[in-house]
């Protein structure tokens, strides 16, 4: 373990919303593991009377692992969707309903960009009822299915990934920047049976699930698909008889796959391989899933007997808004977005965010898009070797950027809500101040 390394953050508003947290203690591990479809109704694939999607091309699933010591119960859950629904509530009707304390609830979106996106905190919608219901029926499940297990972890790399912050003309737009800062780093957490059968892979990677985003596959319109994520998920189900694999996104604000259905896709000269985008898919997916895999059967280093601890906070910062409201004529980003918008002092922004410890195994939850260097340097300074950073957890709204991005700026720093120079010392020395008390629990 890491020697712990304390941060001093100036000029902060402050940190709230802290959720007191129980002595961590050890017990014998029990784990179980299932999966829902939660595809969205027919009525659902429409937006302001337009068609947005030609149908389903492939199901999109909630997963869910179940974590019992005897004493804490906890559940990881990743969902086939553009983000977490319902705001805020989502997380607290699930826990309710499945006897889960909040904060062992670990809950997180894959950030797909071809599904259909309930609306922010409604939780009267059709879809809103079918995702829910779908999400309790899968850690009910795992919950029936648990079984004496081992949890151990690894980490490799994988090269289906790039920076996307691309120089065109005056500014920096979505792109393809190949050298740019980019965390290749692959992180599997693995639940095995005492025989070392897997039961559940819990896996983690920096890259948008943007594949197939606005490619045109059927009848001159997109499918919904679980892109990247749902076909790396699927590969290493395949190979791992009755496992279930959860993908989680990294810090991935400014990372986009390396190959994508769509090129040029905010650009005029945009070019669409249209179905040819599955196999495109196919191949970045397999190369992902074999990495995954292959950590998978690497791990040797288990444990039957574990530590369960969780806690929420969240980090409150300065922030800023538009000078001049947008014109709504103007492009929102890519290719044609403006390199210059005229930023003042606006509201401060408060990012949630989740610390789930398993032993010393650290899932640093944050409610955002991270950029991917703020990802790389956490990880260097966190006080655990085995520690991922996952995002699009619950009522994720706002992409952190760093602080170079807001210098460059990044197409998704130059109108950002939060005013550079805070958020990132700001999240670290939260998450490590969260991670030194289960530190100090355990003295």
């Amino acid at each position: 373990m890491k020697a712990f390394i304390a941060f001093f953050v100036v000029s902060i508003f402050s940190f709230v919303h802290h959720l007191s947290a129980a002595e961590p203690t050890s017990g014998s591990l029990q784990v179980g593991a299932s999966m829902e479809v939660m595809n969205p109704p027919d009525e659902d694939l429409f937006r302001n009377g337009e068609r947005r999607f030609s149908g389903i091309h492939d199901d999109l699933l909630v997963r869910s692992i179940v974590i019992d010591n005897g004493k804490t119960k906890a559940a990881l859950v990743s969902m086939d969707l553009g983000k977490v629904p319902g705001g805020t509530e989502f997380p607290k009707r699930v826990a309710k309903a499945v006897g889960i304390a909040p904060e062992h609830l670990y809950i997180t979106a894959t950030h797909d960009h071809n599904t259909v996106r309930p609306p922010d905190g409604d939780t009267s919608t059709k879809y809103y009822a079918i995702i829910e219901k779908a999400t309790i029926k899968s850690i009910k499940d795992a919950a029936e299915k648990i079984q004496p297990a081992r949890v151990g972890y690894a980490t490799g790399k994988a090269y289906v990934n790039t920076n996307r912050d691309e120089k065109i003309g005056d500014g920096y737009h979505m792109g393809y920047v190949p050298d740019g800062p980019s965390d290749k780093e692959v992180s599997v957490v693995s639940f095995t049976d005492l025989n070392g059968k897997p039961i559940a892979i819990y896996a983690n990677y920096a890259v948008h699930a943007v594949t197939m985003f606005r490619a045109k596959t059927k009848d001159g319109k997109p499918e919904i698909t679980g892109d990247l994520p749902g076909f790396t998920s699927r590969y290493v189900e395949d190979h791992f008889e009755d496992a279930v694999a959860l993908w989680t996104s990294g810090a991935a604000g400014d990372q986009n796959p390396l190959f994508m259905a769509t090129y040029n896709q905010d650009h005029p000269d945009v070019y669409d391989t249209g179905i040819g985008g599955y196999a495109i898919l196919e191949v970045q997916s397999r190369r992902l899933g074999e990495e995954i895999v292959r950590l998978t059967k690497s791990i040797e280093n288990t444990s039957a007997n574990v530590k369960i601890w969780g806690k929420k906070s969240s980090i409150t910062t300065p922030g800023r808004q538009r000078k001049h409201p947008r014109d709504p004529s103007q492009p929102r980003g890519g290719y044609m977005a403006p390199s210059k918008i005229e930023m003042i002092d606006g509201d401060p922004v408060t990012i949630p965010l989740h610390l789930l410890m398993l032993n010393d195994i650290a899932l640093a939850g944050v409610s955002g898009e991270v950029f991917t260097e703020i990802g790389i340097n956490f990880k260097a300074q966190s006080p655990f070797d085995r520690t991922m950073m996952v995002t699009i957890m619950p009522d994720s709204r706002v992409y952190v950027p760093t602080d170079k991005a807001f210098l460059l700026p990044s197409e998704k720093a130059i109108s950002n809500s939060l005013k550079p120079g805070y958020v990132e010392p700001a999240m670290i020395n939260e998450l490590t101040k969260m991670m030194d008390e289960y530190i100090s629990l355990n003295r």
